[in-house]
């Protein structure tokens, strides 16, 4: 482990544009710390060789598609509420080498809708990797009374997903036909929107056009997608990943540093955003 400096990271296997580094500059700036924070892109078939040697060299590490599950196998202590979820996104690494895995997805999604009520709502989630598995624990614990989670192949997925005892939760095969007219809110957790796929919707336009008129429109790619932008035509209550993005940082890098979470951590870190 080095001493030096709070040596911190993303591991994912496509980081081209991820913003996380600089949004940590932020805080590490913010803070007056001596760290640093790096990409490590990792392809998928040289994943076991490469996630030992990071973990031995760093003191965090965020995670991201598509680790969120597989690092669970390599980490010592696993928190409540990530064990519940069964994903980490941060990892803290501890002098002595004890290896932490937390969730901070859950914070960020459930933070990002601070004064919308979902008690007693119908929600469908659109994927079902890590970051789709935290959003279904924080609805649970907001209240919402139906989880349709929307996928390409259910045997893969429908034994796979988190235990949810407040909220009925189904599993649907993926299917642009199906009736959208019940949704309160509608969460794209696929990477539909972004990327080769930038010019395409989870959804169809129609879909869009039946969904009530105080339905809310989530997509947790952090920029207006066209899923975002149709929304957004409609007047319906539309949101991207950004904020989301923003608070589950900022508690990740209070893990790491010991920094409180506050109100001027995360303004910083947000006002550090950009997409060029």
């Amino acid at each position: 482990m080095r001493d030096e400096k709070l040596a911190l990271g993303i591991l994912g296997s496509t980081l081209k544009h991820s913003l996380s580094p600089q949004i940590q500059a932020a805080a590490i700036k913010f803070a007056g710390l001596e760290a640093e924070y790096e990409k490590y892109e990792v392809l998928e078939e040289n994943f076991e060789d490469e996630i030992r040697p990071l973990l031995a060299n760093l003191h965090g590490l965020n995670v991201t598609i598509p680790y969120k599950e597989r690092v669970l196998n390599y980490i010592n202590k696993v928190d409540k509420l990530a064990k519940r979820i069964g994903a980490v996104n941060t990892i803290k690494v501890n002098r002595g080498g004890l290896i932490e895995g937390c969730n901070t997805d859950y914070y960020g999604f459930q933070e990002s809708l601070k004064g919308i009520d979902l008690k007693g709502k119908n929600a469908t989630i659109l994927g079902s990797g890590g970051a789709a598995r935290a959003v279904i624990i924080a609805l649970e614990d907001m209240g919402v009374a139906k989880i349709d989670v929307r996928v390409r192949n259910i045997d893969k997925v429908v034994n796979n997903l988190p235990r949810v005892d407040g909220s009925e939760l189904n599993v649907n095969l993926f299917n642009r036909e199906s009736d959208t007219s019940e949704i309160d809110i509608l969460i794209n957790a696929t990477p539909v929107g972004q990327g080769r796929l930038a010019n395409e919707m989870p959804v169809t336009e129609r879909q869009i056009e039946v969904l009530k008129s105080t339905a809310v429109v989530y997509d947790l790619i952090y920029s207006d997608t066209l899923l975002i932008q149709k929304a957004k035509e409609r007047a319906l209550k539309s949101i991207n990943g950004a904020e989301m993005l923003v608070l589950q940082a900022a508690q990740s890098f209070s893990i790491w540093s010991g920094v409180k979470l506050s109100d001027e951590l995360v303004s910083v870190m947000r006002s550090a955003m950009s997409y060029s």
